[in-house]
């Protein structure tokens, strides 16, 4: 009971005192970092594209947009993330980190009724954190000692799903998804003296829940195409969670022994997500997105406790994407698609009675390999958090890359 009152204690107090961090600390709170794009691509106009239908790229937030498929795809990608933690306004330290961000293939089973089918796995959540501060109690008993809190894991899903195009244009999709991660918080003493022993508390939530994504898109709201506007389309889509089940593990481990301390299933609660914006073309150069994303984080809780530390998430973002009309004789630039993007976030964390604010701009272009084949890049700098308060400032890079490939199988003729 000692060693529990201690790891309380140092909680509280080693926000003020960190003086190392391995990502986000704002990770340890709800699920982590919301991940709303795997792909460099959507990375690189916003994150979002709710309303956007693609015929070279297999997109997760809306199952309507597969509509426009011709060629089956694959596509999977890799990100680098990188952070700078402020304490105060003079110690910074950095810290980075490389994960593989997910893996998608879509099908068009028929062009003529924008009938498409896509499979894949995408992160959900993240959490990657490591605090570690030296911290002095008043206890005599206890004395001075180390603490370290650190965070690990996510939640993922695997999906399957279709999309069709009804006769008048507008578009409707969905897909089922499983929801599976490992997330991983330990807590770890180190006494100064002999008359304590140090030990290591490791809590693991391993939680299943079945959901599913429905979404729509418009038809082309512009009844007659000028020479300046075309393709306007609105969209809208909704991620459902049934109740997730989570097996509860803690344990704890010192120089005497490893013991399990206890071994349960609670309930979990994942808030929906509702999703929508609208698109446009203008000089059938520059498509203009507008999304909004909302996600009541506030109902989250495990085993009926909810947390203090959150709030609702709302996210407003803006994307642009250019093509360069491709003529014969061409250079290899025209072929290249260049993005943008702009967001503000209200996040989910709510710590010290302040809410966590993100503001973040984006860029990033697509190579092309060949015919449908292409080289993705993104790139998204953020700054979130404040050195008042007793919280930190934040100021990340994430850099992405991702392959889309696609090739004509499994289409059959329309008759």
């Amino acid at each position: 009971m000692k060693l529990i009152s201690v790891i309380v204690f140092s909680l509280i107090t080693l926000i003020q005192t960190a003086v190392a961090q391995q990502g986000s600390v704002y990770t340890r709170y709800g699920l982590g970092d919301i991940e709303s794009s795997y792909s460099a691509r959507r990375l690189g106009m916003g994150q979002l594209g709710t309303s956007v239908a693609d015929e070279d790229y297999v997109g997760t937030l809306n199952p309507a947009g597969w509509n426009l498929l011709k060629m089956t795809r694959v596509e999977f990608g890799v990100a680098y993330s990188g952070l700078i933690v402020s304490a105060d306004n003079y110690q910074k330290r950095f810290y980075s980190s490389t994960q593989v961000t997910g893996f998608t293939m879509a099908f068009p089973l028929s062009t003529l009724y924008g009938i498409g089918m896509a499979i894949g796995i995408t992160p959900v959540t993240n959490i990657n954190y490591q605090v570690a501060g030296n911290v002095t109690d008043p206890n005599v008993l206890v004395g001075n000692y180390d603490v370290t809190y650190k965070g690990s894991g996510g939640l993922s899903k695997i999906f399957i799903g279709s999309s069709y195009r009804l006769p008048f244009g507008l578009s409707i999709g969905a897909a089922f998804d499983y929801y599976f991660g490992n997330l991983n918080y330990a807590s770890s003493v180190v006494f100064s003296g002999s008359n304590n022993v140090s030990a290591t508390y490791t809590q693991t939530y391993k939680p299943k829940a079945i959901g599913f994504t429905v979404g729509l898109i418009s038809p082309d709201l512009l009844n007659e195409t000028s020479s300046f506007f075309s393709d306007l389309h609105i969209g809208a889509s909704a991620n459902l969670v049934l109740k997730a089940s989570v097996d509860s593990i803690l344990t704890s481990s010192s120089s005497v022994r490893t013991d399990t301390v206890n071994l349960v299933n609670y309930d979990m609660k994942i808030p929906n997500r509702i999703n929508v914006g609208a698109s446009v073309i203008l000089n059938k150069r520059f498509l203009v997105t507008v999304d909004y994303a909302f996600q009541p984080w506030s109902d989250f809780y495990i085993n009926d406790i909810k947390s203090v530390y959150l709030r609702n998430m709302m996210m407003l973002s803006a994307g642009l994407e250019y093509r360069p009309p491709k003529e014969m004789g061409s250079s290899f630039l025209n072929f290249i698609i260049f993005r943008g993007g702009f967001s503000y976030e209200q996040t989910q964390y709510f710590i010290n009675n302040t809410g966590i604010n993100q503001v973040s701009v984006y860029g990033g272009c697509s190579f092309p390999l060949s015919m449908g084949n292409t080289i993705d890049i993104g790139l998204q700098y953020y700054f979130r958090g404040q050195v008042t308060n007793s919280l930190i400032k934040e100021n990340g890079l994430k850099l992405a890359f991702g392959i889309s490939l696609g090739d004509i199988w499994f289409l059959r003729d329309e008759k």
